[in-house]
């Protein structure tokens, strides 16, 4: 399957928050290959970062959310970017390794828009991360004012 998006003047920001390196490394090269010029990928690894990149230039179209971070988790982050008028109607996918129902509740709850299990195998991960931007990047449609 060739992930495809439209083309555009300027590359789609997508935010990566994960504090594994290799995850991270990985995460972006997949989608940099499969993307290209259209999307521009910013790699942070930890909450604190996620919150301060996402406030201090909001002009991101999409963040990729690890939940499980040090210091600032990412439900705190979620919490954080939903009270800020700047960054509630940014789309957040929280990506993670874990499948537990309480997590998968508590992240809606907290704002995400989608929840996403890392997969066990890296060619269903590889699969995952080139569909999320193209449906969150050019299916889905937003409010002008998010």
């Amino acid at each position: 399957m060739e992930a495809v998006l439209e083309r555009v003047a300027t590359p789609r920001r997508i935010l990566l928050v994960e504090d594994d390196r290799n995850h991270r490394w990985v995460m972006k090269r997949v989608l940099d290959s499969a993307f290209g010029e259209e999307v521009s990928v910013e790699e942070v690894d930890s909450g604190e970062k996620a919150v301060d990149r996402a406030f201090r230039a909001p002009n991101l179209d999409l963040i990729l959310l690890d939940l499980h971070l040090p210091g600032i988790g990412g439900l705190e982050v979620l919490r954080q970017l939903r009270a800020n008028p700047r960054t509630k109607g940014l789309p957040i996918v929280v990506l993670t390794s874990s499948q537990d129902k309480d997590d998968i509740r508590q992240a809606y709850e907290c704002g995400a828009n989608s929840f996403v299990s890392k997969s066990d195998t890296p060619e269903l991960m590889f699969q995952r991360l080139r569909m999320l931007p193209v449906y969150w990047l050019e299916l889905n449609r937003l409010p002008d004012d998010r």
